[in-house]
């Protein structure tokens, strides 16, 4: 649980002195304290120090006791998010879910909160597929129930992406290699940050590629939506997994007279079993879609713009060396 779920507390609009604040909090306490305080926890960090969390937003009494929270330290934390004061190092994936929390305490003083810049998340595409052998494996003796299936199938092409400038694309094998060993990744429920059922990092979400794809397998914690979860899956009303990515290198050509791409190396930032998935046609899909096609058709427009100039400069230093040798 890196970004801590929003609550409902009291707000205030008094300066705000962030060091001061944090230094009256006690020390040695628990999770449940400390939440009364901050928007983020560092889940590898110590949860009864201060140091394992971060944006704190509550005005602290000389006791020590966690108050209102102070809209100007909200509208401060967003600001951070959005990259002012160098931004912050918390991963990418909790952006959202810290986001969600400081802006709830602005709504509940009647404030409207500044938007979160989605320069970083706008790169984050997401695409689901329909798993048959999406699954809860039973642990053996004491072991725990984990929850199974394919993130991405390699060399399958999609359905038509991108609506009014349609292509298709596919995952190409290798794609996910160097992401799983290197970057920090999270399995979530529905892409919610609150609801977080793995991390590569902490050894409870294991991602490898196999023949078929992004094979995924996630030790959910033992909390009940959790196991209502698996309770779900089980049933079959839940048989989607989506992934969200980034990519890094990709390759686009032409069949059929419907242009194509092929993802050779993406960034992966979560994997999530969905209710419902994020289809295409819908607002976020459409204008994610084609944003990708706009942005290869600059590539390819700059492309071609420099393959013209090289062909130009080529005819001028011909034409230069013709009247020279005329000379």
């Amino acid at each position: 649980m890196p970004a801590i779920k929003p609550h409902k507390t009291e707000t205030s609009n008094k300066a705000w002195d962030g060091p001061a604040n944090e230094a009256r909090l006690k020390s040695g306490e628990n999770e449940a304290y400390y939440h009364k305080a901050y928007a983020w926890q560092d889940p590898d960090g110590d949860p009864t120090t201060k140091a394992a969390y971060k944006f704190i937003h509550h005005e602290v009494d000389a006791d020590g006791n966690p108050g209102a929270a102070n809209i100007i330290a909200c509208r401060t934390g967003i600001a951070v998010l959005n990259g002012a004061r160098g931004g912050t190092t918390i991963p990418e994936s909790d952006y959202q879910g810290v986001y969600n929390h400081l802006a709830r305490h602005m709504r509940d003083a009647g404030e409207e909160p500044p938007e979160l810049n989605r320069s970083i998340n706008s790169k984050i595409e997401r695409r689901t597929i329909t798993m048959h052998e999406l699954r809860v494996v039973n642990g053996e003796a004491d072991k725990p129930r984990k929850i199974e299936g394919h993130a991405a199938v390699f060399n399958q092409w999609s359905e038509t992406l991108g609506f009014w400038f349609p292509y298709k694309e596919k995952v190409m094998p290798g794609a996910f290699a160097e992401t799983i060993e290197k970057d920090d990744i999270r399995a979530l429920f529905n892409h919610d940050p609150n609801y977080v059922l793995g991390r590569n990092k902490s050894g409870t979400l294991e991602l490898r590629e196999d023949d078929q794809g992004l094979f995924v397998s996630i030790t959910p914690p033992d909390t009940q939506w959790a196991r209502d979860l698996m309770v779900s899956i089980e049933r079959g009303d839940i048989t989607q997994m989506s992934f969200g990515f980034e990519v890094i290198s990709d390759r686009w050509g032409l069949e059929e007279g419907m242009d194509v791409r092929e993802l050779h190396k993406v960034k992966l930032y979560d994997v999530s079993p969905v209710t419902f998935p994020a289809y295409p046609q819908t607002d976020v899909g459409v204008r994610s879609a084609q944003m990708v096609y706009k942005e290869h058709l600059e590539e390819k427009r700059k492309a071609e713009a420099q393959k013209s100039k090289q062909k130009l400069d080529i005819l001028k230093r011909k034409l230069n060396l013709k009247s020279k040798e005329v000379v």
